[in-house]
């Protein structure tokens, strides 16, 4: 006998299928202003040295370091494989990290002091690459995300359960006990090992359109400001799969429960920012990011299906059933950002810069739609916003690089950065390093620049982690995920 979702309970719970969570706010707080190939090659440590396009969305006196127009663009190549165990996934992606055009004015004086120039810069730097493929298992696991249903049903009503429970009661993954129908049984039985498998395919990236004003005041001070728009675009598509062992006298073969959700996004922020040289040696820069002020849309849908070893009375051995497509919009704010740089130029032959960003990810903060950015109001989501402040806590990212001008048409370049742990909690560690250098050809009028880098990422998580009404504890074993990117970046610019 088959059982049917009614298009009344679809509507009412519609808005509740899917929650923005703590892993939402970190995804699209992390962001790395990496866009020409020579900011890639030198680590993106450019807050002190300016005249590149990636320096203007780090800091935005970078804008009035430049003495002549510009425009650049530069497509990207990147590779990025996901290893968990003995299972590993690749991914390729071609795409455009940077366009930019820079528009320098200059007044008709001739001493050194006062207003040297004045600079305008319009153009994108993307920030974020989501595009990601993953897979991972667990071999005979000694709980099951059916307790999870289980624990979240029980006390309630077919009519009562929330969405992801009511597709596992439409797939026969809960059933009501004839006796008490608040209370539900599974179709395996209790403490029963289970083979489980989840795989993430991920898509989407973040962008920002910056439009850019700079001034240089006697060639020592150097201040700018940015107003960036960020647009986010991001995929998800993660199917989480259980099965019974081979020698299982369950009559429940394997069940899968997918969860499908996109976001879209459209945010604003400002950048302030200067540059101090006392000498022509020494470069010092500062600047501030505000938060990031986001309008969001999910589109969100879950689909759930069971097979069984044997048929019903109705022929039937395979369930399967799916919410309604639905949208929520809401509001997010990304934490703000101090960034402090220095840089050494030595005889004009070689250059070393440093970058220092502050960020504190526990103050990142979802509201409702229809709060009007209103952050401090109330109508938020107290458990995802909870998490996020108990869960994440401020780090500090360092940026390195280095040039060394071999000729005046040749320059080598190499980088490194280090992105600090963004949790709390010192059994998940998700810090790493990003390893880079190019190389730059500079004749007349034209520049060509090339980078590489390499980062290996660890992550650690866990499929389930719930509660049953005794307050014990419902959870996966860990999983740990090693995600490998490499990145080859071009750029193209022409200065007049």
């Amino acid at each position: 006998m088959k059982r049917y979702i009614t298009l009344l309970f679809l509507t009412v719970f519609s808005g509740i299928l899917y929650a923005q969570t703590a892993d939402d706010a970190l995804r699209y707080s992390q962001q790395f202003y990496t866009g020409t190939a020579r900011s890639t090659a030198m680590g993106g440590a450019f807050g002190a040295l300016g005249g590149d396009f990636s320096s203007i969305g780090i800091n935005p006196a970078g804008l009035a370091v430049y003495q002549s127009s510009e425009f650049t663009f530069t497509p990207t190549m990147e590779m990025r494989k996901s290893t968990s165990g003995n299972l590993n996934d690749d991914k390729f992606t071609l795409g455009l990290s940077n366009i930019g055009y820079v528009a320098t004015f200059k007044p008709r004086i001739t001493s050194k002091d006062g207003w040297q120039n004045f600079n305008f810069g319009i153009g994108y730097n993307r920030i974020n690459n989501f595009r990601k493929s993953s897979i991972s298992q667990i071999l005979a696991s000694e709980t099951s995300m059916l307790d999870v249903f289980e624990a979240n049903a029980d006390g309630f009503t077919e009519n009562q359960l929330n969405p992801t429970e009511r597709l596992a009661y439409e797939t026969y993954l809960l059933n009501p006990q004839d006796e008490n129908p608040l209370d539900y049984d599974l179709p395996i039985f209790p403490g029963e090992k289970m083979n489980q498998r989840k795989t993430v395919e991920e898509k989407g990236s973040m962008g920002e359109f910056n439009i850019s004003f700079g001034a240089n005041y006697a060639h020592k001070l150097y201040l700018g400001a940015t107003l960036g728009i960020q647009s986010i675009n991001y995929k998800s598509t993660a199917r989480f799969t259980e099965s019974t062992l081979t020698n299982s006298a369950s009559d429940l073969s394997n069940y899968y429960f997918e969860e499908y959700v996109k976001t879209t996004g459209v945010g604003a922020n400002l950048k302030l920012g200067l540059i101090y040289k006392p000498n022509q040696n020494i470069r010092l820069g500062a600047s501030l990011h505000t938060p990031t002020f986001f309008s969001m849309e999910d589109e969100f849908q879950n689909e759930m299906a069971s097979h069984f070893k044997t048929e019903d009375l109705d022929g039937y051995s395979n369930y399967r059933d799916r919410t309604l497509r639905s949208n929520y919009t809401y509001n997010y704010r990304t934490p703000m950002k101090f960034t402090l740089s220095g840089a050494v130029v030595l005889s004009k032959k070689a250059l070393l810069s440093l970058d220092y960003e502050f960020i504190d990810y526990s103050k990142a903060k979802f509201t409702d739609g229809q709060d009007d950015f209103d952050f401090n109001g109330t109508a938020e989501f107290p458990e995802a916003n909870d998490i996020i402040k108990s869960s994440y806590e401020s780090v500090g990212n360092l940026r390195a690089g280095l040039e060394y001008r071999v000729s005046s048409a040749f320059s080598l370049r190499g980088g490194f950065a280090n992105y600090g742990n963004p949790y709390k909690s010192s059994a998940v560690d998700e810090s790493y390093n990003v390893y880079s250098a190019g190389f730059g050809i500079r004749q007349g009028n034209f520049f060509f620049d090339a980078a590489y880098s390499y980062s290996n990422k660890d992550e650690s998580f866990l499929y389930y982690n719930s509660t049953d009404l005794d307050g014990n504890i419902i959870s996966s074993d860990r999983v740990n995920l090693e995600d490998e990117n490499h990145q080859i970046k071009l750029s193209f610019g022409f200065k007049f």
